[in-house]
């Protein structure tokens, strides 16, 4: 990734997911943080996007009822029969 310190707000915001979920190198983050360091819109964001990853990481996981996979694929093939062309 190669930004200078103008990183326009739209670049920032596609990489602070990757941000928050600890998954940038150390150049990259840095240079995230030096923009979110200036930019109060991008601050909003980055909090915005750490709250929700906070929220999904303390989730626990649930397994799907046994029949669940076979009325999805029944759905898609009653789908793909109905929709053909």
């Amino acid at each position: 990734m190669s930004r200078n310190n103008d990183a326009p707000c739209h670049d920032i915001s596609i990489e602070l997911s990757a941000l928050v979920a600890g998954e940038l190198d150390e150049h990259a983050r840095a240079e995230i943080e030096r923009h979110l360091s200036f930019c109060p819109g991008c601050q909003f964001e980055w909090r915005t996007n750490e709250l929700v990853w906070r929220c999904l990481t303390a989730c626990k996981d649930v397994d799907p009822p046994a029949e669940l996979r076979n009325r999805v694929f029944d759905a898609i093939a009653e789908y793909d029969r109905t929709h053909a062309k």
